[in-house]
């Protein structure tokens, strides 16, 4: 079959993200887990306490439109932000770039208090949790999503912990720009590099079914077991020298999902990105959308589009929040900062950070390096070079720099709870 699209056009799309260093700003994804206040189970997305009547009274009392036209609702926009779900009925607002952080602060306040106003009548907390702490995957419900029912049938037998991905857990993305093709692959690798490290100061998913996991971050764990095709850390694949030709042949060999014809998706099995633009699929040819869409079906701890996004914090309440996202800003956005963090995992492989991956998802702070090094010396020299990145934001990190400095996770601070029999719901609060 003929296509046009060739491997010159994957690699324009991403040198198309390149942005001048004044025109650098911060996007982020804050996804949280709803629970009913008598019970602490995940909410429903249907009913008179779910999920779409929370949207339709997001509709109704603050301006934002339903994404389609088409019932049930399930996406939200008000100007260039958005409100959708995730496949357990996890919200989550993606707000627009900003280059100030008080302004991505702005933002995430203004959206919790419009949640608040809904959802304190109809019982519901929101919790700044990275996985659900009462309701197990098959208590909760599918949003009924076209996309997500595609994804379902085509990873039901990739990664024994798939479905618990999908609708347990929650995290908040940081995504960032870069100036450059070398500086896209560095900030890439990077961010990958970070992943450990990230998941032990962030560590906050610690219960299931109502009692501890034996893990601090268990949506960490659960995505060591999600779709191994598609996810993990990728580490010796990428070279800053090679530019965006690795990143493409590594996502080229992916297994596609889903590709979007006439406002319909049609799921894809047996082919990845590679064979599509050899063979097409189905009497289809692939475009540059197609591609944009496949990288979306990538799930790395860090992935690559037009842009960087980092995955690998669990959600947090408010304060923890804007400090993962000071923490990336200071890190990625200063040329120096930026270059010290690089020469600290230098030294690093991938087998090493996989490892020490593994046990910061079980440990947090207390997991240590190959050479037996703690993960909080690494972790604080790391807040100091994000400090130095800073200038005035640098008060954004004051929370995270007090748990540091007391060798403690979020996690830990709901354990504490859990043990002293305090009510975890309030402990674990999103705004808390």
């Amino acid at each position: 079959m003929h296509t046009t699209l060739t491997f010159n056009d994957l690699y324009d799309y991403f040198l198309r993200g390149c942005k001048k260093t004044t025109d650098f700003q911060i996007g982020v994804e804050w996804e949280k887990i709803g629970v009913y206040r008598d019970s602490g189970k995940a909410i429903t997305y249907s009913g008179e306490r779910g999920v779409e009547a929370i949207f339709r009274n997001l509709i109704q009392k603050h301006g934002w439109k339903s994404a389609f036209s088409h019932h049930p609702v399930i996406a939200l926009t008000k100007g260039s932000g958005s409100i959708t779900l995730e496949p357990g009925g996890q919200i989550e607002l993606s707000g627009q770039k900003a280059h100030l952080i008080q302004d991505n602060a702005r933002e995430l306040y203004m959206h919790l208090e419009e949640i608040r106003s809904i959802s304190e009548s109809l019982g519901i907390v929101w919790l700044g949790i990275g996985a659900q702490p009462y309701s197990v995957a098959e208590d909760i419900d599918w949003v009924p999503k076209e996309r997500y029912k595609i994804m379902r049938e085509n990873l039901k037998d990739s990664g024994a912990l798939t479905f618990l991905m999908m609708k347990e857990t929650a995290s908040v993305q940081v995504s960032l720009d870069y100036g450059s093709e070398k500086d896209a692959i560095h900030k890439l690798k990077l961010a990958m590099g970070l992943s450990p490290f990230l998941t032990a100061m962030f560590a906050n998913s610690p219960l299931r079914d109502g009692k501890p996991s034996g893990y601090l971050s268990r949506r960490a764990h659960i995505w060591e077991h999600t779709a191994p095709e598609r996810s993990g850390i990728l580490w010796e694949e990428l070279d800053p020298a090679a530019g965006f030709k690795n990143y493409i042949e590594y996502a080229l060999d992916v297994p596609m999902l889903f590709l979007m014809r006439k406002n319909q998706w049609v799921g894809v099995r047996g082919i990845n990105f590679r064979g599509f633009m050899k063979k097409g699929y189905e009497g289809m040819s692939p475009t540059i959308e197609d591609w944009e869409m496949h990288l979306s079906g990538i799930f790395t701890e860090a992935r690559l589009k037009n842009y960087i996004e980092i995955r690998s914090i669990d959600c947090q309440k408010t304060p923890m929040g804007l400090a993962a996202v000071a923490f990336i800003k200071g890190l990625f956005y200063s040329e120096d900062s930026l270059k010290k963090a690089g020469q600290m995992l230098s030294g690093f492989t991938g087998k090493d950070l996989k490892k020490l991956h593994s046990e910061a998802s079980i440990q947090g702070l207390k997991a240590t390096l190959p050479d037996g090094q703690s993960i909080t010396e690494i972790c604080a020299e790391l807040i100091r070079l994000a400090e130095d990145g800073l200038g005035d934001e640098k008060k954004y990190l004051e929370p995270l720099k007090l748990n540091i400095e007391k060798k403690i996770t979020p996690a830990e601070i709901i354990l504490n709870c859990f043990d002293a029999n305090k009510p975890i719901l309030s402990c674990a609060a999103i705004e808390g």
